[in-house]
């Protein structure tokens, strides 16, 4: 198996190499942007559009949604101005048929575009845009641009190459995984083979703050944008090495990418959406996430960096139809984004404790963690149903539990797999026989993938595993997966434990008319919260922990601060408290981090009576393989 991979990947990189050294012969989109240029929020783009383009009526797109997304984010309402132009400077007619869509009338001799993009992060919007997947201009300081939200695209023309012109401040530079072709001193060109490729690669300008090291066949760079300077690339390095060194022996020390860029944004301030995170992409992933010491982020890093890495595998090289001939515009969903979002999330968590960047017992935490917010999510919605359907409205708020419910259903396959295989084939060596089978440039039917999985691993008793828990929603029994591995389940149990939040993660915040947080549901407040932070009905957060408290950095902040403490910590909360006339006091409330004892849901334990054969079955699970 590790031969077939290793011919796979020789023939990559071949292929690739030749790629960008030969003549395209098909026409090409010349993009321009000018990074010097900025007003109101606003850049302008020119597009050399090449003359075999042209025709009576041409249809001009900017993409509807984008992998990775899965949700309707219509681009093409960022974009202003859109004008064409023939060989003679004469305006044509456009028809703009919808957000994304401008039909250019008489166009056989159409020479030019021009228009202005907006910066999405800084959009008054109802529903902000993920920002990993917008762009950001910011001038002097920083760009985040992403192809989806600068470059459109003629209907039919997407495989088409580009290539893109930047002009920019001479001491900013630019980081992506796009092949820098020519440039100078204050501009870059780069080459993108299809529009796919474009959007597949977002790009970061600033002043440089970068790292580079070697990964197994693979270059790994980190460039970060830190306003601040509260955190550097060679930190960030430092902090995440370790992590993608663990995730090599994981893949069995063989990488199917040359090049891999982590890109990341850091804000002081928070973000318009409310979230961190990043977003993934075949050679890179882009970040946003809040400014903090390298300490306070490293665990929030390593885990979203884990994740998205482990997307070079699927759905890089494993991937359906659907996925590999993506439609910007009318996109059609696959079933298995159990396997593409919740085996990764699973295989990122999991890797941590096979390599003993995390304790067993850490990951059983994890794994209890998954199951409590997958209850969160409608029970009886089959995965297979809700990736189908997941750009519908009804079905938009049920999406998150592919990480949470799709995490446990790799996890159970990874247990079935060892179980049926006498702790000799797990999921990484299916994933790795699917890369073989598949690889990169042949996707599969969304129907046949069940039967491939049995056909490799003569499992007929997969069949019903995948029937009854991804295509249908049955509860899964854990128990019955977790035996042979002398690991327990428990629906409920009494716990002694430390609440970072006193309960506030049960829905006990709302908003105010200006944006802040309150107490609105304190019955909800567990014993820390009450006894011993002492919040009161309609108390308004200000501050925690030091940290202002906003709507656009609340999430970062409360994150950073959960996986940075420890029993006996100091806590600080600055509130303002209503008083009996109506006016509000300003107020610190002040303790320390305590264990409360806790009616638990959904825990993991290792049993301390296990047998010798589930401990060798267990170690099977969670000791590294010898390579």
């Amino acid at each position: 198996m590790k031969q077939k991979l290793k011919l796979l990947l020789t023939l990559f990189f071949f292929n690739a190499t030749f790629a960008w050294a030969a003549d395209d012969p098909k026409p090409t989109y010349k993009y321009k942007i000018d990074l010097n240029a900025v007003h109101d929020d606003m850049l302008d783009v020119e597009l050399e559009v090449p003359e075999e383009f042209g025709k009576d009526e041409l249809t001009f797109h900017f993409p509807k949604i984008v992998p990775g997304t899965y949700e309707i984010l219509d681009f093409g309402r960022f974009v202003n101005g859109l004008k064409a132009f023939d060989s003679k400077g004469n305006e044509l007619k456009i028809d703009r048929k919808d957000p994304n869509t401008w039909v250019i009338k008489k166009a056989k001799k159409i020479t030019r575009i021009t228009y202005t993009i907006k910066d999405t992060w800084d959009e008054n919007l109802r529903k902000a845009v993920f920002e990993p997947s917008g762009s950001s201009f910011e001038a002097g300081k920083a760009f985040v641009l992403n192809g989806n939200a600068c470059f459109g695209f003629f209907k039919g023309q997407e495989k088409n190459p580009y290539e893109i012109t930047f002009d920019r401040p001479n001491e900013f530079y630019g980081t992506t995984s796009l092949r820098r072709l020519q440039g100078d001193f204050d501009s870059d060109i780069f080459h993108a083979l299809t529009y796919d490729e474009l959007v597949d690669a977002p790009i970061m300008y600033c002043v440089p703050d970068t790292m580079n090291f070697k990964l197994g066949f693979g270059d790994i760079q980190i460039s970060v944008y830190s306003p601040n300077k509260e955190t550097t690339a060679k930190e960030i390095g430092e902090c995440i090495r370790p992590i993608l060194e663990a995730q090599a022996h994981y893949l069995g020390n063989i990488l199917p990418v040359d090049k891999y860029a982590f890109i990341l944004y850091l804000s002081p301030d928070g973000y318009a959406s409310g979230g961190v995170g990043a977003l993934e992409h075949a050679r890179s992933s882009m970040f946003c996430l809040t400014e903090e010491k390298v300490e306070k982020i490293s665990k929030l890093i390593i885990d979203i960096a884990s994740h998205e890495f482990f997307h070079i595998v699927t759905p890089l090289y494993i991937r359906s139809e659907e996925i590999y001939y993506f439609d910007f515009m009318e996109p059609k969903m696959s079933k298995h984004l159990w396997l593409y979002e919740g085996v990764v999330e699973y295989m990122a968590q999991h890797m941590q404790a096979k390599y003993n960047l995390i304790s067993d017992d850490d990951f059983m935490d994890v794994l209890g963690d998954k199951v409590r917010s997958s209850k969160r999510y409608k029970q009886d919605l089959s995965l297979s149903e809700l990736s189908m359907r997941c750009l519908e409205p009804d079905y938009v708020r049920q999406y998150n539990n592919i990480y949470f419910k799709g995490a446990m259903i790799a996890a159970c396959l990874d247990l079935k797999l060892l179980t049926l295989s006498d702790g000799e084939y797990d999921l990484q060596i299916l994933l790795k026989d699917l890369s073989s089978y598949f690889g990169q440039d042949d996707p599969f039917k969304d129907e046949i993938l069940y039967q491939k999985i049995i056909d490799i691993t003569e499992f007929e008793e997969l069949n019903e595993f995948f029937e009854k828990y991804v295509e249908k929603a049955e509860p899964i029994p854990y128990n019955k997966f977790l035996e042979p591995f002398g690991i327990e389940y428990q629906a409920e149990t009494k716990i002694k434990e430390v609440s970072p939040l006193g309960g506030l993660e049960r829905g006990v915040l709302k908003t105010d008319s200006l944006d802040r947080f309150y107490i609105a549901k304190y019955e909800r407040l567990d014993e820390f919260g009450n006894d011993y932070i002492k919040f009161k009905p309609d108390d308004v957060i200000l501050k925690w922990a030091g940290k202002k408290l906003t709507i656009k950095n609340v999430t970062g902040v409360l994150i950073t601060y959960m996986n940075n403490i420890e029993e006996g910590d100091p806590l600080e909360i600055e509130i303002l408290r209503k008083q009996e006339d109506g006016s509000y006091k300003e107020m610190t409330l002040s303790t320390e981090l305590v264990k409360i004892d806790i009616d638990k849901k959904h825990v993991f334990v290792i049993k301390e009576d296990a047998t010798a054969e589930q401990i060798r079955m267990r170690n099977k699970w969670l000791e590294p393989k010898e390579q």
